[in-house]
């Protein structure tokens, strides 16, 4: 029996631009991406990281804008995924549905399993479960508070991260010793333990991960339905966070190779900048940055539980689910006004998923770009093409962005392939997982796409023959 619409829980638009910025910048965490995700890439093609963080900045500046166009046509919770149903159907909007509902735990999962490793590595004694599961259950109960208060707290974790970037740089800023000329002309890798010029290819390798670094301005589409005159306003927040993300997060980056001393020690140690501040500024600097870290891996977990939560909630509201299922994802909280069924199923997954280990979080989490970024390449592309994008924010230069976009999505399978241990079996298991959602749309629901003309706050996806 298919629910009543105006028995539907909704969210209530009550966040202004500023608010949606902190929540977007808490969930992509620019400092984690520095302090965790650079130092991988510092790991993989050496100096080089200062080209890969430079040209995947503005990849990702780039690609923001995609998520712009889409996000002020479609200012709904859920994240791409309205949008991409919307534009492109039913067939495409359930497999990315699928994958991301695949892909939420085990990001929750090893961010929370990230937190427990660096603080071990601060606090050797201290256990690497149970701290996963406590900070977990941490932060679902801080996601669980009103979307302001919310806001709120993130801002000011946000403020702690920001003061250890900020530290970083200065740091750097006043120690230089070699030219950006030669960091960028002459980028070299630790091979064998030798500075050795990166190859072309290893170079490639590191701008794709670069570009994946300095990602994460979507996450401002899922507070859309949240938001005050999102449809007027959150293009341009998107926008601006993409852009100022990747200056945040490049720009350390740079700093720090710019005026690294000892670059082989640098490059060589499991954890480069920690390594670089000790050397630059001394151990009770570096330890006061690590803290700052600390909390911007606690700050992701709480942001990005608020935002997949409410994607969550959102696949049970447009009834996508049999009805029981429906009901359960989309029970709100009846003062807070926030999906806590979805946030708490979320916090048990993402605990249960993170005793799996790391490895096989990664082949999850590896391929997933290919998806996203093909998606919304398309969907802008006929979006545009047929009036139901572009009212409120139009992505520049059409259509070469989003034909760029398309480009990426070869370049993120290819460089994919080439990674046997996680990147090659990722791929190949959410395109099982995409196929799978194609079947099951085919067989089950089978679909019909209601009006979703732009910047419709409440639709549903109705089954023909209900639930």
């Amino acid at each position: 029996m298919q629910e009543p619409q105006s028995s539907v829980p909704h969210l209530s638009r009550v966040l202004n631009s500023f608010e949606v910025m902190l929540l977007a910048f808490s969930a992509l965490s620019p400092a984690a991406s520095v302090f965790i995700g650079a130092a991988g890439v510092l790991h993989l093609a050496g100096s080089g990281a200062a080209i890969a963080f430079v040209a995947g900045g503005v990849i990702a500046a780039v690609i923001a804008l995609l998520y712009a166009e889409l996000g002020a046509a479609f200012p709904r919770a859920g994240g791409p995924y309205p949008s991409v149903t919307g534009i492109l159907g039913p067939w495409a909007g359930f497999p990315y549905v699928a994958i991301l509902m695949l892909a939420a735990p085990f990001f929750m999962g090893f961010a929370a399993l990230g937190l427990a490793d660096y603080l071990r590595v601060l606090v050797p004694a201290l256990p690497s479960v149970p701290i996963m599961v406590v900070s977990l259950v941490l932060a679902s109960a801080i996601a669980i508070l009103d979307v302001r208060r919310g806001a709120f707290v993130t801002g000011l974790f946000l403020a702690v991260e920001s003061a250890a970037l900020l530290i970083l740089a200065g740091v750097a800023v006043l120690h230089p010793v070699r030219p950006l000329g030669e960091v960028l002309m002459h980028p070299v890798f630790l091979d064998g333990g030798v500075l050795t010029a990166v190859p072309a290819a290893l170079l490639g390798l590191a701008v794709i991960s670069g570009a994946w670094a300095c990602a994460g301005a979507s996450w401002a589409m899922y507070f859309g339905e949240e938001m005050k005159d999102a449809s007027r306003r959150i293009g341009r927040v998107i926008g601006w966070v993409g852009a100022l993300a990747s200056l945040t997060i490049a720009g350390p980056v740079v700093l720090v190779l710019l005026s690294a001393r000892d670059l082989p020690g640098v490059l060589g140690a499991e954890a480069p900048f920690a390594a670089y501040l000790s050397e630059a500024s001394g151990p009770v600097t570096a330890a006061i940055v690590s803290i700052g870290v600390v909390a911007a891996i606690f700050n992701n977990l709480i942001a990005a539980s608020m935002g997949l939560s409410r994607f969550i909630y959102a696949t049970g509201r447009d009834r996508l689910w049999p009805s029981l299922v429906n009901r359960i994802l989309a029970h709100l909280h009846p003062r807070l006004k926030t999906p806590i069924t979805a946030t708490v199923l979320l916090c048990a997954g993402s605990a249960l998923i993170g005793l799996l280990g790391e490895q096989i979080m990664l082949i999850v989490l590896s391929g997933e770009d290919v998806f996203n970024t093909l998606l919304i390449s398309l969907a802008v592309l006929s979006g545009r093409w047929r009036g139901l994008t572009g009212a409120f924010f139009r992505a520049p230069i059409h259509p070469l962005i989003p034909l760029f976009g398309l480009f990426l999505t070869a370049a993120f399978i290819w460089t994919d392939w080439l990674d046997a241990d996680a990147g090659r079996p990722s791929v190949l298991l959410l395109a099982g997982v995409f196929l799978g959602g194609l079947v099951y749309y085919r067989l089950r629901l089978r679909w019909t796409a209601p009006d979703l003309s732009p910047a419709v706050s409440a639709v549903a996806l109705t089954p023909e023959s209900g639930d």
